[in-house]
Order: C-alpha cells, then structure tokens, then sequence
C-alpha cells in the first residue's frame, strides 16, 4: 500500500520523491490510516522493499486483496510514474466508497478505467465480484497480470491455466480479438499476448507482442497489432498435433472415457480425421481441445446430404449439455456464441474444397474426410494438409 490519510486527513503517497530520512521523521511525529477501513497503519522502511504501508495485522483491512510482494508494489509504481508521464488524469490506490473497491490505479481517458496488476492467484468469485462493482459505477476494468504468471514453453506454445484465462480482454480495434496483458517491473517490458489459439484445456498458442513500457502509449494498450502467423507457428502447431495424436488416450479422464466410447466405432481418437485439429480465429470460445469439437462436426457431416448449419449447431449444442464439450467463460470480453467458431471452421473446409455451401444456411459435403489407417500415415497426411493451409494462407 503505496497511499495513506494523516491524521489531519490529508492524503499521503510514498510515490512522491521522499528521502529515507524524511520519511523516518514523518514516522516519529505522525499517525497513518487505510483510506479504506479507516484502521492505523504501519509506515514500513526496511532495506530490502521499498517503502510501503501495511496494516498492523494481517487480513484486517476487508478491502485489501493481498498481501503485496516487492515485485507488485514495484509494478504499480511504474504504471503510474507511465500514466503520469502521458499527462492523463491519473490517482493512486484511490478507494471508491460508493462500491468499496480500491483499485491499484484509476486513470481518465476516453473513459474511467480502473487498473488492477495482478501478481498474485485471485478467487475466481471475488474476480467476478470485483468487475461487476466497477461495470456498476460505469468504470472500465482493466487487468494486468504479472509477468511471472506467464509460462513460455516454446517460441509460440504456453501454459495457460484457466485462471489466466479469466483475464482475457478484447482489443478495442477490430477485428475484435482476445488478448491477454503482462508487465515485469524487472524488465520494464509490457507483453501483450494476442492470437490466442488453445490447443488443449492446457496449452495455448499465441503470438506474444513484447515492448519496453517507456514505448508504448495507454491508447495502444487495447490496440491489436497487425501480425501474421508466422512458419515457426505452424511447424509448433504440427509438432503438438503429433503429440496428442501419441498420447490422447494414455491417461484418459471420465470425460474423455466418454468422448473415446463416441469415436472408437470409426477408428478414434488416435487416427482422428486429418482435417480435425486446427485453429480458426475464435476457438477460444471452447474450453475442449479443437481436436474433439471439430471430430464431432465431422463424424456429424458424414454423408453427401445437405445440412443446415442450424442442424450442426445443434448437434453441437448435444454434445454441450453431455459436457463432452466444454465452452469457456471469458467476463472481461465480449460474449460471442460458439457457433460463430464453427462457422469458421466449416467455412475453412470450404475453402479447401470439402464442404460446398448451398446457400447461406446450409452444406453439402464434396469430399471424404482423410481416415488414415496407420499412425505413420496419420502423420504424413496432417503435413500435407499443413502445406494446403499455408498455400491458402488461412
């Protein structure tokens, strides 16, 4: 805690420039309290962090989230010192009574919005809880995790656990885009993870845009960067394709015990369709791996007839209600329906040349989906599907 009343009930911040000898003078003749709870606080100046408050006892304060390391306290400090830089209207830890929320920052642009840098795990309820107060006063949330939440495995694969997913914001510009914010005091470096593409309940890939925070202005923030998938994506993409192919059914769940009982009679899930497993813009809608929900579209469409796609929908929809798939809640974007990722992805089988549309609402199948009959052909068929999608430049 960066801010303080005196007892005069003059605000106090030790962001301003304060000496260690100020401060310790401060300390003998003055008294400090939470702006929040009202209770005295501590004016701690150790060695090791930077000066701060704290209550006199631990979980005092009901409007204190956490208990803030060196590496937060650090963080917000720089996010201020930026937003005050850019001269916008920016205030410290300020402590909306009205919803009983203290956000870390409160910054006046185009609208209210309160920041919130996030080095810690948060109940997901109390998350909830906290968004909907500031939508209620009309304030924008705005979340930044710490960077040491973010777990890189490869140049475009991460471990994204379903906390961190919570955190997903929509980019301002379109096209609409999820993206997810990281700040390291350490490096001074704002990364901003955008294409999120999940492969699995586990790993996702995405292209990670990294930038010194001194470089980037607050109305960039929100603003998605024009990138392309770069190669290297794809070649990771396969790789992981391969790797589920090999060990899908190894250590198989309840819910997945129920999935393979679906796919067995048509020789899955180890030699699943080649056509099934591959990204397509809005994915992220479903929490199950692309591999499973695509399958059933495809062992749905398995005859030349013509479908509507309100009848695919629907045979989603099933699968949904059986919790055979699973569709991810994202409170900070913008609500789209899972149907739209599946229009993708039938519109994506059209483009290569399976699926012909008969009018705007319905298909028809024009090509037999690749069942490979061995592991080794599996594999050589996804790398030749691979080249059609790059030379399609989907």
């Amino acid at each position: 805690m960066l801010v303080a009343v005196l007892k005069n009930g003059q605000s106090f911040s030790l962001i301003d420039r304060w000496t260690k000898e100020q401060l310790m003078q401060l300390r003998k003749n003055e008294s400090f309290f939470c702006p929040a709870c009202q209770q005295e606080v501590i004016l701690k100046l150790g060695t090791k962090r930077m000066p701060h408050f704290a209550h006199k006892k631990e979980g005092a304060c009901p409007f204190e989230q956490e208990a803030e390391s060196p590496y937060h306290l650090s963080g917000k400090t720089d996010l201020f010192h930026w937003l005050k830089e850019q001269a916008l209207n920016v205030r410290l830890e300020p402590y909306f009574s009205s919803i009983q929320q203290r956000p870390d920052l409160a910054v006046v642009a185009d609208r209210v919005y309160a920041m919130e840098y996030q080095c810690s795990t948060l109940n997901e309820s109390l998350f909830l809880k906290r968004n909907a107060c500031y939508k209620e006063e009309g304030i924008q949330p705005l979340w930044i995790l710490g960077a040491h939440h973010l777990q890189q495995l490869t140049m475009y694969r991460y471990k994204l656990p379903r906390f961190q997913w919570l955190f997903v914001q929509q980019s301002v510009s379109p096209p609409c885009q999820p993206m997810i914010l990281y700040y390291c005091p350490q490096t001074k470096r704002l990364i901003r993870l955008i294409q999120l593409i999940p492969f699995s309940s586990y790993y996702t890939f995405s292209v990670p845009v990294v930038e010194k925070l001194e470089k980037l202005c607050f109305h960039e923030l929100l603003h998605l960067p024009s990138v392309q998938l770069p190669t290297l994506f794809w070649t990771e993409w396969l790789a992981q394709k391969k790797k589920w192919r090999l060990t899908f059914t190894m250590y198989p769940s309840a819910t997945n015990r129920a999935i393979c009982a679906d796919f067995y009679p048509h020789h899955l899930p180890a030699l699943f369709p080649c056509e099934a497993g591959w990204p397509v813009a809005h994915g992220y809608l479903f929490e199950t791996p692309a591999f499973i929900w695509q399958t059933y579209l495809l062992l749905f469409l398995q005859s030349n007839d013509v479908y509507s796609l309100s009848s695919l929908y629907a045979s989603l929809k099933e699968k949904i209600a059986e919790q055979k798939i699973v569709l991810r809640h994202l409170p900070l974007a913008q609500a789209y329906a899972y149907t739209r990722a599946v229009y993708e992805y039938i519109d994506w089988l059209s483009q290569l040349g399976y699926v012909q549309w008969v009018h705007k609402k319905a298909i028809r199948r024009v090509k037999e989906w690749t069942y490979p009959r061995t592991l080794e052909e599996a594999l050589v068929e996804d790398r030749r599907l691979l080249e059609r999608i790059k030379r399609k430049s989907l």
